[in-house]
């Protein structure tokens, strides 16, 4: 919902536009004082069967959390009587609920409910794999139109299932580099794909930088443990100690005066950087995007501060090798100059820092929520015609 909900101001000056903003998305909705829908506001599902299982499905869930009960109540009957339905068994279904927990769900019959009873004439969801998923399959099988919006810049997340199954009209990507994967390792159409950026990246491209007065650049390490072994995967890092490694390196070109170094802690981190003397400490608390503003280059093994500091039209340099990096990398995404020395960090920073002066290496064109509510106003277009 943090990507759709940039995008309701724009498209609402157009469209009608109904918001089905299922269990905990309803509470972020509310939050931004945006109407939605959950599935407790639809009739059905206060059938006395859908109620029954939703009262025995929820009953060791807390009733002080974010969902409303009843909303709770609601989505887990809806949801575990169309897995029924589907597996034909009610122990079946019990079976794959223990088993994968929400992750076995996929309520089509209740999206087809809902779709239905809205009148809709498009579906815009992301690439999230359960009622998103499920809406995408009921607007194909009635022959609306489909715009699935890719919520990071990985393929991971369902994406690819989306697009190899041809379960959107127009898929919205992140950037070129995106878009390519998605073709290379898909059956999609390349017409399909297209660049529009993701709407949660707009705020930080509205942010105007601050212009360092100095040539010295001016870096910000977006910090996270990195452990030698994966906690759960059969992975090493290549270069043990290679985080603490880099925050040695990166304090000594601190004090060297030939960078300007701030440190910044991942928000789940115990840190403790007074071994670092002269590098400077952005605090959690601190406004993330005003101190993306004063910087130049980010430093980052895998952290989501690199990618929103390319949308700034910062430098990236990528801390590779590690046990992170081998499932996901901006480097092998084409987004940043790697390293697995920190001895090559200061020639992989002025690397960067010097592409900063010959272009803006942003990752999209204008803002994402324009953009997507351009490629929904083309493509319904195509479908009148």
């Amino acid at each position: 919902m943090k990507v759709l909900a940039p995008l309701y101001a724009e498209l609402a000056e157009r469209y009608r536009v109904t918001v089905l903003a299922l269990t905990s998305a309803g509470a972020y909705m509310r939050k931004l004082g945006i109407p939605s829908l959950g599935f407790k506001d639809f009739a059905f599902t206060g059938s006395y069967e859908i109620q029954a299982y939703g009262q025995r499905l929820a009953a060791d869930i807390p009733d002080n959390g974010v969902v409303p009960r009843e909303e709770t109540v609601a989505y887990l009957g809806a949801s575990f009587i169309d897995l029924v339905n589907q597996l034909g068994d009610e122990c079946a279904a019990y079976e794959q609920y223990l088993e994968k927990g929400r992750a076995a769900f996929l309520p089509v019959a209740s999206l087809r409910k809902m779709i239905d009873e809205l009148h809709v004439d498009a579906v815009v969801t992301t690439n999230a794999p359960r009622a998103e998923r499920a809406a995408l399959i009921v607007a194909r099988t009635l022959n609306l139109p489909t715009i699935c919006v890719n919520d990071n810049l990985w393929l991971r997340g369902g994406i690819a299932d989306v697009a190899e199954n041809q379960l959107a009209d127009r898929i919205c990507v992140l950037s070129e580099s995106v878009r390519q994967e998605l073709i290379l390792k898909t059956s999609v159409d390349p017409d399909v794909v297209v660049v529009t950026g993701t709407p949660v990246f707009d705020a930080i491209k509205k942010t105007p930088r601050v212009r360092s007065e100095s040539n010295i650049p001016r870096v910000l390490l977006a910090d996270c443990d990195l452990p030698d072994v994966h906690p759960y995967l059969d992975l090493r890092s290549i270069v043990p100690g290679i985080g603490e490694a880099v925050r040695a390196e990166l304090n000594r070109l601190s004090a060297a005066g030939v960078v300007d170094v701030w440190f910044r802690p991942h928000p789940s981190q115990i840190y403790d950087y007074s071994a670092y003397s002269a590098c400077h400490v952005s605090e959690p608390h601190e406004n993330l995007h005003e101190r993306l503003a004063r910087t130049d280059i980010v430093v980052t093994a895998i952290s989501t501060v690199g990618i929103e500091g390319r949308a700034m039209g910062l430098g990236l340099v990528s801390i590779e090798d590690t046990v992170w990096s081998a499932l996901e990398s901006y480097e092998v995404a084409g987004y940043s100059t790697g390293i697995r020395n920190p001895d090559h960090l200061m020639s992989a920073i002025m690397k960067e820092y010097t592409s900063l002066r010959e272009e803006t290496p942003k990752l999209y064109k204008g803002f994402a929520s324009n953009n997507i509510a351009l490629v929904i106003e083309d493509l319904l277009s195509r479908f009148d015609n």
